[in-house]
């Protein structure tokens, strides 16, 4: 059996091998095989009479928004194919390579067609990512990072609607609001580049502490805290990120 397992695997890498083309072909056409799909579920919805989930098309977007390498290796004409097919979803593979969700198109569709949990949601993802790529509360310094706004409240009060929106509607972009949860839990119980100063950095952590003073990483919030006051913290103000 053992022997059989490693001839078929010697074969798949002989054929990937010697058809490097065609294995990125394969690649390439799944994409476009994605893109088609969502470009088609896209189109069909946009031509409803009467208002219906709008999900399941957006989770067809993101399926293709996960295949960053495959969009990287495209040909240009290529590319340009999955641009057009991909409308609702803002796409760039120069210099740095995403598959983001435009906020702005979507807003628009869910107003029009979609549930009260799609309003909710894109409403949400206005505010959090108002042009699309950056959350509110980066301050892009790179073309692939940035610092973390502190001291503004933009964080813990995206935090706390982000929540709402988990309580309000569970079973709805999951996922999604889940990754955004995590991200911003992560800067307040890890981030290391503030944008501004100490000052900042104590004003945000007490608010978060006196908005949420039950909540699961509170307690980190405060050692935080602490640490700053003490000057025992890892945080780095007036932060260079990259």
């Amino acid at each position: 059996m053992k022997k059989q397992i490693l001839t078929v695997f010697s074969l798949i890498i002989v054929v990937c091998g010697f058809g490097v083309s065609r294995c990125v072909y394969a690649q390439n056409n799944s994409i476009i095989a994605l893109a088609d799909k969502y470009s088609s579920a896209l189109k069909k919805f946009e031509k409803r009479r009467t208002r219906g989930n709008i999900e399941a098309v957006y989770r067809k977007g993101q399926i293709v928004a996960e295949k960053l390498d495959a969009l990287e290796s495209l040909s240009e004409a290529d590319y340009a194919s999955i641009e057009r097919k991909m409308r609702g979803f803002v796409i760039n593979r120069n210099e740095v390579v995403f598959v983001k969700p435009d906020v702005v198109f979507f807003k628009k569709l869910s107003k029009r067609l979609g549930t009260k949990s799609d309003i909710a949601f894109f409403t949400f993802l206005g505010e959090l990512k108002p042009e699309s790529v950056w959350s509110a509360y980066i301050e892009q310094q790179t073309d692939y990072s940035g610092c973390t706004i502190y001291g503004k409240g933009i964080l813990t009060s995206l935090y706390g609607k982000a929540r709402q929106f988990r309580r309000q509607y569970p079973s709805a972009y999951v996922s999604d609001i889940k990754e955004e949860i995590r991200d911003m839990k992560s800067d307040f119980t890890d981030g290391t580049c503030a944008c501004g100063d100490s000052n900042g950095v104590v004003k945000e952590f007490q608010l978060f502490i006196k908005t949420f003073p039950r909540g699961e990483i509170t307690p980190i919030v405060k050692k935080r805290l602490t640490d700053i006051q003490n000057k025992k913290t890892a945080i780095r103000f007036n932060c260079l990120s990259g």
